[in-house]
């Protein structure tokens, strides 16, 4: 039995440690009384259980929550983050006797934080007397990526004498998604990011405001795109050709192979391939503040996620809180299942990584304008073989920020940890 198995059994029991005492006693004296022909025991032992049964008539009778609905002030929370539980408690129009509550969280998953607010975490008190709606508050911190659940909502309460108790579970479950943690990462060299240049790039055939290149008028072409003053220059028709403003491109592969991880990998507890998930979530928020409009995906091509600005992370955070490995290993694929990466960066994230991977990886090297490796669990030498098919290759350890930055430093040519 779990120690919350136990807490739950303890508070569930009518009586407490001195209303036992308090009933054991009141039988010994009426079994005594009865012995000794003593009036006087009887009466205080019948004094001692009616006392005990008062009270616990009396908390039965007695005012409790009735119903409770929560919300989080964010509208998912973060590995590492803090996030905040506001929750309505609704009373019956009977005063409450006091009491507390404490609401039920989920195990590894999200931990109450002491606040000022709320010293006591996921536990407050009830308000002797109260009655209507009571608004209640307190602090978490999201623990492990996930879909799960918070509440329900339990009580206890104890009569005045502090004989019985009462434990009542209220309200249903609410949803809590834990998305992973998003780590900022140094620019990809070569990006708009790292440049120091504007997030876009210009292309031809368009509609734009102010980019306007004239060109020759040809049949078909509308009066009014007619640049006269451009024509005037050149003595023939010209008309006006927008450019149009495009986002250059970034793939990120993360290969969900279930050989590729451990065996807890699908319980949200291999360090490794959670490494790897807040890496990947990491890397495209990087690289979309960094200018790159962002593909995510499987090593089959299936897509995970775009990113097309900065502000559209939060569909692909929630897309990760629940990924886990998969059955078919498609890494071999990769180089055909992807499609056209041509000239766009492209980061491989992965898990077990042997030498003979490397030969379906050359190609997407080649195309790519910058080919990022980085594995979980490299074997003998697949990190040199890497190297020299042209990725910038490193181990993927804890510190996330460290990989990234040994694999995708300009200075050098060969970029690997042993």
């Amino acid at each position: 039995m779990s120690p919350a198995s136990s807490s739950r059994s303890l508070g569930g029991a009518p009586l407490t440690l001195r209303g036992a005492g308090a009933v054991a006693l009141g039988v010994a004296l009426l079994i005594a009384a009865s012995s000794l022909g003593r009036v006087e025991l009887a009466v205080f032992g019948l004094a001692l259980l009616l006392l005990t049964a008062g009270g616990w008539l009396s908390l039965r009778l007695a005012g409790r929550v009735t119903d409770v609905d929560r919300s989080l002030t964010t509208d998912v929370a973060s590995v590492g983050g803090i996030s905040t539980v506001e929750a309505r408690l609704l009373l019956s129009a009977r005063p409450v006797p006091g009491g507390t509550w404490r609401d039920g969280l989920p195990d590894f998953a999200v931990r109450a934080i002491a606040t000022e607010a709320s010293p006591n975490g996921a536990t407050g008190e009830l308000p002797p007397g109260g009655r209507g709606i009571l608004h209640v508050s307190y602090a978490v911190m999201g623990m492990r990526r996930g879909r799960h659940t918070i509440g329900p909502l339990q009580t206890a309460a104890v009569d005045p004498f502090g004989l019985t108790r009462r434990r009542t579970t209220i309200g249903m479950r609410t949803a809590v998604t834990i998305v992973p943690a998003v780590i900022p990462l140094a620019a990809l060299p070569g990006s708009p990011g790292a440049s120091g240049s504007s997030q876009l790039t210009t292309g031809r055939h368009g509609q734009g405001a102010d980019n306007l290149i004239p060109r020759p008028y040809a049949p078909g072409d509308s009066m009014r795109r007619i640049h006269w003053r451009a024509s005037a220059h050149h003595g023939s028709f010209m008309v006006r050709e927008e450019e149009r403003e495009t986002t250059p491109r970034a793939i990120i592969v993360f290969s969900r192979g279930a050989e590729r991880w451990g065996s807890a990998a699908p319980h949200g507890t291999d360090e490794g391939f959670e490494a790897a998930i807040t890496l990947c979530v990491s890397a495209a928020w990087s690289l979309a503040r960094d200018g790159y409009s962002v593909s995510v995906m499987d090593s089959d091509g299936a897509v995970i996620g775009l990113v097309e600005s900065h502000e559209e992370m939060s569909d692909l955070l929630v897309a990760f809180a629940g990924i886990a490995p998969r059955g078919e290993d498609t890494l071999a694929r990769l180089s055909t299942a992807v499609g056209n990466w041509s000239g766009a960066p492209v980061i491989l994230i992965t898990g077990r990584l042997d030498a003979q991977d490397l030969a379906g990886l050359g190609p997407v090297a080649a195309q790519s304008s910058r080919a990022v490796l980085l594995a979980g669990d490299p074997r003998g030498d697949a990190l040199d073989r890497a190297a020299r098919a042209g990725w910038h290759a490193a181990r993927l350890g804890g510190d996330v920020e460290a990989a990234w930055l040994t694999a995708t430093r300009p200075d050098e040519d060969t970029r690997f940890e042993g």
